[in-house]
């Protein structure tokens, strides 16, 4: 039997998520390196067709759904109106009513299958969760006996034993008598909403109740909760969205003119970064390549090999004036580092900034920064092509042993075409120094506690194996190369201060009091 079209409404803003989601449409939200809406589609029976829904970021869902799943049998609509009065899920879905047929399937956005969805099963049914998901005035609720539906109650507390949660999830074999219940239903907590549809199925005897295994990521404390659970940390990065889907890594950013500088960057240096593809507006896509990330293999031969690789295939030298090339380091240095501090004072990163880091006392990162020499900093760069983000993460080695260069930054300081080189040798440093693989999966530690009167920050941040030697040997090149040891180790302090407000806590406070013993360690006493 041919599956019923599939509905996935994508049109609100996702407010649940809270301010820090506005950017990206909740249906692309990444978890383990698929957008929800991939999820969703791939559990469906081979064969079925899709409607989708559009309203919010409407351009940015095609463009996923076009690079992610191409030949996909799909069908837009634009849902009118998406937000404000007379708009909700109910409206949503009688926009969609003309192209879904006499029967069809529903599957809300914020819905991630555990399994295949059996869309086959015939009925008109719609998904309930487990026992243990209690219901509330926050979901619709469904009053279920002997596995067939009785009653709805949305969006208010059921008066008594037997509800259970409406996942979302339904399939429509009666379509009128639906369709008549969503247009009669009033509003529901302002919207319009797909309960009264099922309410009258209910009332006609014909809806059944389906436990479907399910996870609910509706609003932004599940979504991260869910992230932790299958990845171990929450590493990702403000503004950006990562997808592997098949042959393509697929990158949605929210600054799409840093996105099309990234794009102009990749195919400017062919054979340093992977083959690009076009993905559309804030979009990025190249080839997916086989191998693993230089964290998998360091050594110090390894890391010689990189080493040298770059040397003659990235960091080619640029032409550039000292004046003005002194003035990208300053911004890129000073002015982006005194953004974040403030970036991260604003998140709260200071209210209680330890007086000890590790047992010994540490300058406040305020103090540290005043007794930096910039102007000595900043004109002590050399202008080369640079990545801008060259920890092992991001250094893919090929089954020949050649490398592929991940995730290179989009600018430094507006420029494209040139960065310091000693800033790619402290990315590397840093990436040496903090194993962000292992860091990724949760394998690290913070605390702060009192020795006698005063606040002592202790932590514990995965290294690369032989890191000592990792490093002299890192350290040694930069020598070799006319380099300042001492610069790029202060440059190091720099971008691990940098991260601290781009990452979940207690990360972010890792990063900050690390920062504090690097940068405190490279400036001359007073």
């Amino acid at each position: 039997m041919k599956p019923p079209k599939v509905c996935i409404l994508t049109a609100g803003r996702g407010t649940r998520m809270g301010g820090g989601f506005a950017w990206i449409n909740k249906a692309l939200l990444p978890l383990q390196d698929k957008a929800i809406i991939s999820h969703i589609i791939e559990a469906c029976p081979p064969g079925t067709e899709f409607v989708i829904g559009l309203g919010h970021l409407a351009d940015q869902v095609r463009s996923y759904v076009s690079v992610a799943h191409p030949g996909l049998p799909v069908s837009y609509v634009e849902v009118d109106p998406w937000q404000g009065p007379g708009s909700g899920p109910g409206r949503s879905l009688l926009c969609c009513k003309p192209l879904l047929g006499e029967r069809f399937a529903f599957v809300p956005c914020d819905f991630v299958p555990s399994g295949p969805i059996d869309t086959v099963r015939p009925g008109d049914w719609a998904g309930v969760a487990a026992a243990d998901h209690k219901p509330s005035e926050q979901y619709c609720n469904l009053l279920v006996k002997n596995g067939a539906v009785l009653a709805v109650a949305d969006k208010q507390r059921p008066d008594g034993p037997g509800y259970r949660v409406f996942t979302g999830l339904m399939r429509i074999e009666h379509a009128e008598i639906f369709w008549e219940g969503v247009k009669s239903a009033g509003a529901v907590a302002g919207e319009c909403q797909v309960s009264g549809g099922l309410e009258a199925l209910a009332r006609a005897g014909g809806l059944d109740a389906v436990q479907h295994p399910w996870t609910d990521v509706g609003d932004s404390a599940l979504y991260k909760r869910e992230i932790i659970a299958r990845h171990g940390y929450d590493f990702s990065k403000p503004g950006e969205a990562l997808y592997i889907l098949n042959d393509r890594v697929v990158k949605l950013f929210r600054d799409a003119i840093a996105c099309s500088r990234r794009v102009s960057r990749g195919r400017a240096a062919a054979g340093v970064f992977p083959a690009m593809l076009d993905a559309g507006p804030g979009f990025l896509a190249y080839d997916f390549i086989e191998g693993n990330t230089l964290y998998d293999t360091i050594d110090a031969d390894s890391l010689d090999a990189l080493l040298g690789w770059c040397a003659r295939n990235l960091w080619v030298p640029v032409r550039m004036d000292p004046g003005p090339f002194a003035s990208l380091c300053d911004r890129f240095f000073r002015t982006k580092t005194l953004q974040r501090v403030e970036q991260y004072r604003v998140q709260g990163g200071f209210v209680a900034e330890p007086q000890d880091v590790m047992g010994q006392p540490v300058p406040p990162v305020a103090e540290l920064l005043d007794a930096i020499d910039w102007d000595d900093l900043s004109s002590g760069g050399r202008p080369v092509r640079f990545h801008g983000d060259l920890q092992f993460d991001n250094v893919l080695v090929g089954s020949d042993g050649g490398f592929t260069l991940l995730d290179w930054r989009q600018d430094f300081a507006g420029e494209i075409e040139a960065g310091d080189l000693d800033y790619d040798l402290a990315k590397m440093l840093g990436g040496i120094r903090v194993n962000y693989a292992l860091v990724k999966r949760g394998e690290f530690s913070y605390s702060v506690g009192l020795s006698g009167e005063r606040h002592d920050a202790r932590f514990r941040l995965p290294s690369c194996p032989q890191a000592d030697k990792l490093e002299a040997r890192l350290l040694g090149f930069a020598e070799e190369s006319g380099r300042d040891p001492r610069r790029i180790r202060l440059l190091t302090g720099l971008i691990h201060l940098n991260m601290a407000p781009l990452h979940a806590e207690p990360f972010g406070a890792a990063m900050r009091d690390l920062a504090r013993l690097e940068i405190a360690a490279e400036l001359v006493p007073t």
